[in-house]
Parts: C-alpha cells; structure tokens; sequence
C-alpha cells in the first residue's frame, strides 16, 4: 500500500492557481486579467468547428485554450485521463467534499443501481454533443451560463445570468456529500471527451488475481464508481487514471501499465511531470500564447464591436476606445459630475445609486445602447465635400485645409 501524496500536491495547486487566476479577473476586468475561459481545454472542444470552418474562435477562446488541449489529449493517450485525476478543480472539490460527508455522517456511497448506472453514463456523450453543435450553429458558448465550473468561478457575481448554473453548481455540491461525482460520472462533457480519447489509450490498470483478497477496497476509494475487485484489466472509459485503487490496495495487486509494461507510481508521475506539468510551465512563456484579446471592443479589422464590450470593462477604457466623450455618458444615463472613471462599468451604478429607465441599477447594457446611439448619429453627419478650394497652401497641392463646394465647412488634412 503506497498512498499518493503527489496528486494531492498537484490538485491543490492548481486548485489555488485558478481561483487566483478567477479573482484576478473578477478585480482587474477583461482589460488586465484573462477570462478563465481561456484556462479551460474545453473552450477548445466548444470553438473548434468554428475555428475550423469560420476561421475564428468563439468568444473569450483563445489559443490557450488549444494548447491546453493539446497538451491533455497527448498526456490522456499516454496516461490515460489524467486530467480528470489530477488537474480538474471541479473534479478536486467533488472529491474533497465526499471525504466530508464520511466524516459529518454520510459513511456509505448513496449511489444509483447499477443496472441505471451504466446506461446513465452515456448522457454526457449526448451533453457533449449537443453543446458542440449549438456552440457551432450559434457562434457562441452556450453551455457557459449553465457551465458549473464557470459558475464557481465567477462565484458571488452574475446570479441573474448564471441562475440554473448556480442550481446546478448547488446541486452537484450537496451530492457530493454522499455520492461519488455524480457530474463527472453522468454530466460533464469534458469528462465525456477525455473517455472518447481515453478509449485508445495505452494505459491501463492490471489486477494480479493470485494475490488479490477482493477486500473491495479499491470499489470504495474509486471517484468514477468503478467495479475493480472483480476485473483482470481496469480500461475502462470512466477511469480517471488518479490511481488511488492502486495507492491503497493492501496487497499491492492492483499495478499501472503503459504499453502492456508495468510501471511503477513513482514512475507514473514522473511521467505526468514531463508530459503535463513541464508544458504547462513552458508554453504560458512562447511568443503564440494568448489568453485574451488585445482589446474586446476593437475587433482585428479596427472596428468597434459595441456588444463585445464587458461590464468589467472600465469607463476610461470604454471612452478611450470609443471616443465617446464623458459628456455624452453623464447626459444620456446621467453620471454625477467627478465620477469615477477607472471604476468598472458594472460598479458605477452600485456606488453612485444610478437607476435607468426601467427603475433597474444601471448595468454595462445601457451604456452599450448610449454607445451604439452615438456611432450611430456620428456616422449618419454628412461629411462635407472636400477638397473644393485650397487654404493655407504654401504652394498648390501642399495645403494643410480645403473648402467644401458651399465655403461652410472647413476639411482639416493637417495630419
């Protein structure tokens, strides 16, 4: 029996670097700190037909997103799902709150019956599928508002917009009091891409017969539910390759194997370091890495997206890219004089008590609209017709204005 104290090392590290990464954004906006979309392999799976076929990636997808999915399908061939094992947070807390329900009380799994069991597991192939195809035909990431990871992520913020990801999120947290990841096992479509990939993985768990006691320990300490004690060959699709059957079988019957060659745990994680931990360290560092746009209001051809910009996005930005100036903004949604403008837009009607006109706390929407209006009415003035005649020309062709034909407006052509 060889207990892992390495996956615990791994799963609270990453547990802490995405919820700083989490807070970070939620302090600092789209404008300093990336989404914590662009930390997520999945945001690859969701963009991928887009990018495939558009050209382009959903929104707040980025190349991060394909790196890290890279890195997770090479490791998951190799050593099976280890990112569901290892490196998912949300997989981490499901994990951490069984172990304190057995200690409040909840000591036996209250699980479903087998027979249901294995035909539920299939319905996160179909979750999978479905987000893949609306995220495709919709251009967008539907899944992310109902996404529980998401939801925890952006915790104590966007109820309104995250309501059934905030139920589901409740949800999955009380059944991990007294059930074993009932999300990953029945729900996640991450989890479900892992086990299509892990399908044709080289890893494997070998249970020695000769040696083995079918004390059932291994049943019990399994996160996926699996039957082990019974089984030669441990491949199937649900196993998260976390390796505590192995780590806490008396007998030390229960063995990793890769390429049908028997490996040892110590063995085993030097080998998610080199495949997973080391990329991971190396690759934030190339000059491809992208977690976040240069700005999310001006789109690559120059042009502004008004429904892109972000209620973290903050008014001194919003100003600066739009060129709508403050007046404008203290007119129409009636902003005190000296307001604040490093604050965020979605901050601005908390701290100064503002309502718009549906009596509701103004909100990042109707500055939007304001800046649409004012596009809008910008861009329909009639540009005077220039050049007509020369001004201040030093010599003809090299003036620095033009008259138009009715000599009202002036064309200034100084830069």
């Amino acid at each position: 029996m060889t207990k892992n104290p390495f996956r615990f090392i791994v799963q609270i590290s990453i547990l802490f670097v995405v919820v700083s990464l989490a807070l970070m954004h939620q302090k600092f906006g789209i404008e300093r700190a990336a989404p914590i979309d662009a930390y997520c392999p999945f945001g690859a799976v969701e963009s991928f037909f887009t990018l495939l076929f558009n050209g382009e990636f959903l929104k707040k997808i980025f190349v991060s997103s394909f790196i890290l999915l890279g890195i997770f399908l090479v490791s998951t061939i190799f050593l099976g799902r280890v990112f569901c094992g290892y490196f998912c947070p949300l997989g981490t807390i499901q994990e951490w709150m069984r172990e304190l329900g057995k200690k409040i009380g909840f000591k036996k799994d209250l699980e479903v019956p087998k027979k249901i069991d294995k035909y539920l597991r299939y319905v996160k192939y179909l979750v999978l599928l479905a987000i893949i195809y609306f995220s495709f035909y919709l251009g967008d990431l539907v899944f992310n508002i109902y996404d529980p990871y998401a939801t925890l992520m952006h915790f104590g913020q966007e109820f309104d917009e995250r309501i059934i990801g905030y139920f589901i999120l409740f949800v999955l947290l009380i059944s991990a009091l007294f059930s074993k990841s009932l999300w990953c096992r029945y729900l996640c479509p991450l989890g479900a891409f892992f086990a299509l990939i892990k399908k044709i993985s080289f890893f494997k768990i070998k249970r020695d017969d000769k040696t083995c006691i079918s004390c059932g320990i291994c049943n019990n300490v399994c996160p996926a539910n699996l039957e082990i004690k019974t089984a030669n060959i441990i491949d199937d699709a649900d196993c998260v390759g976390c390796g505590k059957c192995v780590g806490n079988c008396p007998k030390n019957s229960l063995s990793f194997k890769i390429f049908n060659k028997k490996i040892s745990q110590k063995r085993f994680f030097y080998l998610v370091v080199l495949l997973v931990i080391v990329p991971l360290f190396i690759f934030p560092y190339a000059s491809f890495w992208q977690t976040k746009p240069e700005s999310n209001i001006i789109d690559v051809k120059g042009e502004i997206k008004v429904e892109d910009i972000k209620g973290s996005n903050t008014l001194d930005y919003v100003i600066e890219t739009t060129k709508v100036p403050l007046e404008e903004f203290q007119d129409k949604l009636k902003l005190p004089e000296g307001v604040d403008t490093s604050l965020k837009l979605k901050e601005i009607g908390l701290e100064y008590n503002i309502k718009n006109i549906n009596g509701d706390t103004l909100e990042a929407e109707d500055f939007r609209i304001v800046i649409g209006n004012y596009i809008e009415a910008q861009s329909s003035v009639e540009e005077p017709d220039c050049p007509f005649g020369e001004i201040n020309c030093e010599f003809p062709g090299d003036c620095v204005l033009y008259i138009d034909n009715n000599g009202d407006d002036v064309c200034d052509h100084s830069e």
